[in-house]
């Protein structure tokens, strides 16, 4: 039931009852989902994982909102610190890969490249020299000494020259880094004594990275359904005014938890439900409205007036609820009852034949009735969630 939608008790006490009967009461728990049991205390530990019960409305952690919205952002600083560690780990394995492709590269002559290798190393001996030569005019540059005016002119034309070689080496290197790390990769046939450090730093790099990756992506994968699971929760406590979900799950997982009542039970009955609530009822009033005709005269010098005509008017009844006592609503086992001071009710299960909730009151309808009892109190909804727990569990 929408909450904004909901009428008062009072709203309805003279209209004619939706039909809720008890085996349309199904649709209210797979509507809110499952909530909070206050007995049962949230798992707080870092180290330990939460419970997870399956229910109609999806999978519920037994833990408190405000702990799962703490979990929740552990969950997705925990991705975060994986993938920044995979991705200077994978920097690392890619510089690793290069500096083997390199020294693998100045031994070309001591290891045999496979054919599929050969042409990629005969472009990375071409982009060397190339960035060798450009290394070696950069130097000349740098070494010139330049003196006087024409020092000046000359100074510049140098500058100019020099940031010509620097572009070209950026564009060499570019293409040259990434020809290395292939060679690095490829090469597992080139067994040279200075290779071996480097390739085993590069692989074990490349190893954590991945053990991060697959780390940070299963961290992603469980905050995504712990966020599904706080925006679910928090919409059914939002609608119904309590975690709907946390309370169906620990139901299937530990039952309900007795309380103390003022009901006095029969054999194997137990209360799971006890809050203040005022008994009502609807009540009828009627009156008479309309008009009489006719006409009157005087008898004589009596000074008493004789009636003559008719009453034409009409009834009309009027219903409202009528609060007839406070006291303790309770719900076990096995049935609904009041308890009041002055009056008591108590509708077994057997006996029920639908319930109406508003937002101020739930309706009960018993067999043998024509009216409902009204229980106002401030938790209906949670009322009839206990009650459709109940008939769930019986059918």
């Amino acid at each position: 039931m929408n909450a904004k939608t909901e009428r008062t008790a009072t709203q309805v006490a003279g209209k004619a009852p939706a039909h809720t009967t008890a085996a349309s009461l199904g649709r209210f728990t797979r509507d809110v989902g499952t909530a909070k049991v206050s007995t049962v205390s949230p798992d707080k530990s870092a180290t330990v994982t939460p419970s997870v019960v399956a229910t109609e409305g999806g999978l519920v952690t037994l833990q408190a909102l405000v702990d799962l919205r703490a979990r929740l952002s552990a969950l997705q600083q925990q991705a975060a610190d994986k993938s920044n560690q995979a991705a200077s780990l994978r920097s690392l394995a890619d510089d690793r890969w290069r500096q083997l492709g390199a020294v693998l590269l100045a031994s070309v002559g001591r290891w045999s490249p496979d054919p599929q290798l050969t042409d990629l190393v005969h472009q990375a001996e071409a982009l060397k020299q190339k960035l060798d030569a450009d290394d070696s005019e950069l130097n000349e540059i740098h070494g010139q000494e330049r003196k006087g005016v024409s020092g000046v002119f000359g100074r510049i034309g140098d500058w100019n020259k020099g940031r010509g070689i620097g572009a070209e080496r950026i564009s060499l290197e570019a293409q040259l880094n990434p020809a290395l790390v292939q060679i690095g990769r490829q090469a597992v046939g080139a067994m040279l004594p200075e290779a071996d450090t480097i390739r085993a730093q590069a692989v074990a790099a490349e190893k954590e990275t991945a053990d991060l990756s697959s780390e940070a992506a299963d961290a992603e994968t469980t905050a995504s359904a712990v966020n599904e699971e706080i925006q679910r929760r928090s919409d059914s406590e939002r609608e119904q005014g309590f975690d709907a979900p946390y309370l169906a799950a620990n139901l299937k997982a530990h039952g309900p938890t007795p309380i103390e009542s003022p009901l006095i039970m029969k054999k194997g009955e137990q209360a799971c439900l006890a809050v203040p609530a005022t008994l009502a009822r609807q009540q009828t009033r009627r009156q008479w409205v309309g008009g009489s005709q006719g006409f009157s005269f005087p008898i004589g010098h009596t000074g008493i007036r004789y009636r003559v005509g008719s009453f034409h008017g009409h009834p009309i009844e009027q219903q409202s609820l009528g609060k007839l006592d406070a006291g303790t609503l309770v719900v076990t086992n096995q049935r609904i009852a009041f308890i009041g001071k002055v009056k008591s009710t108590s509708t077994p299960f057997a006996k029920l034949l639908h319930v109406e909730c508003y937002s101020d009151a739930v309706a009960v309808f018993q067999e043998g009735r024509e009216n409902p009892d009204f229980y106002l109190t401030a938790q209906p909804k949670y009322a009839l969630f206990m009650i459709n727990w109940y008939l769930n569990q019986a059918a």
